[in-house]
């Protein structure tokens, strides 16, 4: 068994695909794990291409402690774990943007009455999730479309063709 991993390693990097499926099945319950504790469409994707890089990368001919199965498993576990870790704060992050609520979001403007508040959170509500978003953080929490474009991590250009898509539906939705 000590040979058949490194065996299976060297064949894949030379594009065998039987190896490559056999690394792959051996990994399985590892990439299961932690694609159970990502829990995000395309979790199992990212680890997969994880594991498929990582073969390419293990050094077997340069490095002894990977010439047996021992040093590879614990390569390999390494390396999926750090992806892992990488894959979840990346999801923590969006996950925090997507479902960040302001519910003070009209300010303590003494102009804003009862009825303009409704008024305007009604019109808001017809709006697409994200071009809602996009407008209260522009226009009522006055955050530039720079800083927002960084606060989402997406272009300026995407921030401003958002808010002019919310801008047309909102003049639609008033006449």
């Amino acid at each position: 068994m000590m040979e058949d991993l490194c065996k299976l390693i060297i064949n894949s990097k030379m594009h065998n695909e039987s190896s490559t499926l056999a690394i792959l099945d051996k990994f399985s319950p590892l990439i299961n794990k932690y694609s159970r504790k990502l829990a995000y469409d395309g979790a199992h994707t990212d680890l997969v291409i994880c594991l498929l890089e990582t073969i390419e990368s293990i050094p077997v001919y340069t490095n002894k402690n990977l010439r047996n199965d021992a040093g590879i498993i614990a390569y390999i576990n390494t390396s999926i774990k750090h992806k892992y870790i990488i894959l979840s704060k990346k999801n923590c992050k969006i996950t925090n943007s997507e479902t960040e609520l302001n519910t003070d979001f009209f300010g303590e403007n003494p102009y804003n009455t009862v009825d303009d508040k409704l008024f305007i959170q009604e019109i808001l509500d017809k709006l697409p999730v994200f071009q809602k978003d996009v407008i209260k953080k522009i226009y009522i929490n006055n955050i530039a479309e720079n800083d927002l474009a960084k606060q989402l991590r997406i272009s300026r250009q995407a921030i401003n063709r958002t808010k002019n898509r919310a801008l047309n539906n909102l003049r639609k939705f008033l006449n």
